[in-house]
């Protein structure tokens, strides 16, 4: 079949167009544009909280190959493994058949970011270092997974609860009480300058005690904890709250304000972070717990 000339203009208009109207794309952490043919439907997910957040957005099924404790929410648990976070099987992405690979910005190995690049995989770099990363993060994996009104949905959920828990960026440090997060004991380490949970310790109205040291996760001395006396201290595990009890000059344990909260609802950066913030926001007075 022949076509005259503006015939077949209009016609590779048309096409052009719904191959448009089909492309999806998103910028990710690093302010690299991604732009896919079509929605991604075979997604491998580089780390438990990028598999949290695509089953936020309802595109849990779209994911074909995940790392070692994806274990939220509980379906995740049957999605094939590539390995843990530090060592995946480029191998296994490759057989996967992935149209995106979601990245761990800085969980991701540089090798295997390095392997991806060469074969030309599309790839989303997904790094949360706020709590507006966080709701730009769900916007744009739903973008990118065909789920554009339910990411918009849910960072609109986002926005709500945080208004509830808008901070007072007036009062100066020394009028909020100090708060100490335990990551690690041995050796004990807490959240750098560059956590994201400063902002939510900020938004519930104290002060992180180590959140001018550089860094996402420091290495700090109990001479300083002792030292600047926090009013409240986060930990893991009742092993960590039991080991403070050696300190009794600590005010947190003269206030009975040494707490163990679950760390997947600290450390994953996920909806789920809005259950940890309520109940720091709780201890540290900030908000009052509803009847």
């Amino acid at each position: 079949m022949r076509f005259s000339p503006p015939g077949f203009c209009l016609l590779l208009c048309l096409l052009i167009i719904n191959a448009a109207q089909g492309a999806v794309q998103a910028i990710d952490a690093e302010g690299r544009t991604v732009t896919l043919s079509t929605a991604a439907t075979r997604v491998v997910a580089l780390a438990p909280h990028i598999v949290e957040n695509l089953a936020s957005v309802g595109a849990l099924n779209t994911i074909v190959g995940t790392v070692q404790f994806s274990d939220y929410p509980e379906p995740a648990t049957h999605i094939p493994r590539l390995g843990s976070v530090g060592a995946i099987s480029l191998e296994g992405i490759v057989a996967l058949q992935a149209d995106l690979v979601v990245l761990w910005g800085s969980g991701t190995p540089a090798g295997l970011r390095a392997g991806i690049e060469r074969l030309g995989l599309p790839y989303f770099v997904d790094e949360i270092r706020s709590l507006e990363d966080l709701r730009e993060s769900l916007e744009a994996l739903g973008t990118l997974t065909g789920n554009a009104e339910k990411g918009a949905l849910v960072s609109k959920q986002l926005d709500s609860v945080l208004d509830d828990m808008a901070p007072n960026r007036n009062t100066p440090d020394d009028h909020r009480p100090g708060v100490f997060l335990q990551l690690w004991d041995q050796p004990l380490q807490s959240i750098g300058k560059a956590h994201l949970l400063n902002e939510v310790i900020e938004r519930c109205g104290g002060h992180s005690i180590t959140g001018r040291i550089p860094g996402l996760a420091p290495q700090v001395s109990m001479e300083q904890v002792l030292t600047d006396n926090p009013a409240l201290i986060i930990v893991e595990s009742p092993a960590q709250a039991e080991h403070w009890k050696r300190y009794p000059q600590l005010r947190a344990l003269r206030e009975n304000r040494i707490i163990v909260i679950n760390p997947d609802l600290l450390h994953r950066p996920t909806l789920r972070l809005l259950q940890g913030m309520e109940t720091i926001c709780t201890e540290v007075g900030h908000r009052k717990p509803e009847n």
